[in-house]
């Protein structure tokens, strides 16, 4: 079973997301900031986060350099979720070490495609 990590600030999109994703058999652990995130993943390392691309705790090329240089998390995929629009971020996204991007609001087929694509 795939252990996935959701950052996100607002409840309601998290308890969302990780209900679909408990539904197609994850593992699924909860942070509401990016600090308690790292913590998160440096306890259970996940197969894959789903990271709030806006958190107001930590930006995100700071929450990435931080996860990178922890041993073991290095590679773990990360999925960046945001409304904001892709030709906004789509330059920073590779450079900040993103491996892929998931619009909100998004449908679950859409989320869970992205999900299986990071996991594969």
């Amino acid at each position: 079973m795939p252990k996935i990590l959701v950052i996100e600030d607002m409840p309601d999109s998290a308890e969302l997301a990780a209900q679909i994703l408990r539904r197609y058999g994850h593992d699924v652990h909860i942070a509401p900031t990016g600090e308690e995130g790292l913590s998160l993943a440096i306890e259970h390392k996940p197969d894959l986060i789903v990271y709030d691309y806006w958190l107001p705790d930590i930006d995100a090329r700071t929450f990435l350099a931080r996860l990178r240089a922890v041993p073991g998390l290095e590679h773990t995929p990360v999925l960046a979720c945001t409304a904001t629009p892709a030709a906004a971020l789509q330059p920073s996204l590779g450079e900040n070490g993103f491996s892929g991007l998931l619009h909100k609001p998004y449908r679950v087929s859409s989320f869970m495609e992205a999900v299986d694509a990071q996991l594969a």
